[in-house]
């Protein structure tokens, strides 16, 4: 058996192979059940390298079908498998050998064997198979054994596999899987930034509850420095969370050496295509919101990029996956990232400078900010202006002999904010509440944040003025909720409405 990659996911492919001899003077070989371009051109690696290990098959047609033959297969990842059946159906080994066997790796044409991505989501696919044992080359054997309840074998060579499978040689080493790394790893400090104390709660409150986060301000302002940190300040993923990220990456060809230890940021470049940041493609490869999985996805100078492809961005932001249909199938991504985005005031990016005059013209500045749909806009629950650092705050004045930090008194670090944002999780899960903040729907806030008195008041009085939407009602009501917990309170007060409308910039 093989597998066939799939978005990050992989399928089990079942190889039937016969060989029937003809005197025709040639081998002809026969692949059938839709695969791609690349499994075609195995033919010539298959024969070469059966021939190059003892293996050489008579004059005949060598049927090789793929099982189920009615979905497309792609990719080298079934090579191996494709020079077992063919040499099981040529007579030089016995089919009963490799059966409940998944092989994994690309063949070169001297039988070496090579790694190939996805060895986790096709490991993970055997074993809900019911499949226990692989056997792979390098890398992608290491990925299979991250796999529990899976017998994982490494091999290099054609040869190795063939005399492991017919009892010649003592059995192939058993892959494992690479020692877990512990501990914080070293990043990007919420110290280096300076200044900024409302963009750094805004930071805390994100964090805490899960929440989107544009940032609004001229160029060096600090947005890209602050939204860099934001990982600074998120938990590390638990178990089942690190399988999906390191997944995701596997079935990109970006296997970290090991199940991944911290959440994704990914920050792509506002040029990157549609199918690069939302995925697809004609092998449907994941695109940037998919590495960015259960980590988060910066996008810089958000108007720049293209139009089609932010709206792209509304369902996954919602619901976590992001659905590719394409003629012939349709293949669900997952895509459940934390949304950080930065962004000039106006073209020049001086609007509302304290020092440098703006040179835009009205028209333009609203064109400018038109390249985001209010839809788009209404999924980002904060939206924060970021205003230049003044000198006091780059080098904050000391009294002489004060070497007490390089940070001005009563601006919080990152070791506060960090407290803070853990203290309001463990809140929110003595609720019991599993979820996030951002993804309470409306029956859990009902429960857990009711706008009553004042602060119903106050919220109504913002929603006409504001002319909010009914989701950024719902948004601001969650903003709420995350603010209460960084205050340890049990109850959403107009205190905590009125700074959940502070989080949240008109545009």
């Amino acid at each position: 058996m093989g597998a066939s990659l799939v978005g990050t996911c992989a399928e089990i492919v079942t190889i039937e192979a016969r060989f029937t001899g003809k005197d025709r003077g040639r081998t002809e070989v026969v692949l059938t059940g839709l695969p791609d371009p690349v499994i075609r051109e195995s033919r010539g690696r298959l024969v070469c390298a059966l021939a190059e290990n003892g293996l050489r098959l008579p004059p005949g047609q060598l049927f090789l079908n793929l099982v189920p033959a009615g979905r497309k297969k792609s990719g080298e990842i079934l090579d191996l498998a494709l020079v077992l059946g063919a040499a099981g159906a040529g007579g030089h080994l016995d089919a009963r050998a490799l059966q409940g066997i998944l092989f994994l790796g690309e063949v070169g044409i001297d039988g070496t064997l090579h790694a190939v991505p996805g060895g986790l989501a096709a490991a993970l696919a055997a074993r809900e198979a019911g499949i226990g044992r692989v056997i792979a080359p390098g890398a992608t054997a290491e990925e299979a054994a991250c796999v529990p309840g899976l017998e994982v074998w490494v091999a290099g060579h054609l040869s190795r596999v063939l005399a492991h499978l017919t009892h010649k040689e003592p059995v192939l080493p058993r892959a494992r899987a690479p020692e877990p790394l512990h501990g914080r790893p070293d990043g990007p400090s919420l110290d280096d930034v300076r200044g900024q104390a409302a963009a750094k709660y805004a930071l805390a409150v994100a964090a805490a509850g899960g929440h989107g986060i544009l940032f609004i301000g001229p160029p060096g302002a600090g947005k890209s420095m602050l939204a860099r940190r934001l990982l600074s300040l998120l938990e590390a993923p638990d178990q089942d969370e690190r399988l999906e990220i390191t997944r995701a990456l596997s079935a990109s060809g970006r296997w970290p050496g090991g199940l991944a230890t911290t959440r994704p940021f990914r920050a792509p470049h506002h040029t990157t295509s549609y199918a690069g940041l939302v995925g697809g493609g004609p092998r449907l490869t994941p695109g940037e919101i998919t590495l960015a999985h259960r980590g988060v996805l910066f996008l810089d100078e958000l108007p720049e990029f293209r139009r089609e492809a932010l709206e792209a961005l509304r369902q996954p932001l919602e619901s976590g996956t992001v659905l590719i249909a394409r003629a012939e199938r349709r293949v669900e991504l997952p895509a459940r990232f934390q949304l950080v985005a930065a962004m000039n005031p106006c073209p020049c990016g001086y609007l509302g400078h304290a020092r440098v005059p703006c040179s835009c013209p009205p028209s333009h500045v609203a064109r400018y900010r038109r390249r985001i749909s209010g839809p788009l806009l209404d999924r980002i629950d904060l939206r924060i202006e970021v205003a230049p650092p003044t000198l006091d705050d780059i080098v904050p004045l000391r009294a002489s002999g004060d070497r007490s930090g390089s940070h001005s008194p009563g601006e919080a670090s990152e070791q506060d904010l960090r407290r803070s944002v853990e203290r309001a999780r463990a809140i929110r899960r003595s609720r019991g509440s599993a979820v996030r903040n951002v993804d309470l729907d409306g029956a859990d806030l009902d429960r857990l944040a009711p706008v009553e008195g004042e602060a119903r008041a106050l919220l109504a009085a913002a929603a006409g003025r504001r002319d909010l939407s009914a989701r950024a009602l719902q948004s601001l009501r969650r903003v709420a909720r995350t603010v209460a917990d960084l205050e340890g309170t049990e109850h959403v007060t107009s205190s905590h409405i009125a700074q959940a409308l502070a989080l949240r910039a008109p545009i």
